[in-house]
């Protein structure tokens, strides 16, 4: 498992934060669901370019 840190400005953190307590997550939470939506996104790209080169 990897530790990632950001640096943020405080108004944006706070929005953030705002986000995720309106829908009941932690900020790690979020910040995890994001990454896993973005890699899914990236690998049916991926998938769906190979598809084409066949």
């Amino acid at each position: 498992m990897r530790k990632i840190e950001i640096g943020i400005k405080d108004k944006d953190y706070l929005d953030f934060l705002s986000i995720c307590i309106e829908e009941e997550l932690s900020v790690e939470d979020k910040l995890k669901n994001i990454i896993r939506y973005h890699l899914i996104t990236y690998r049916n790209r991926k998938k769906m370019r190979n598809e084409k080169l066949l």
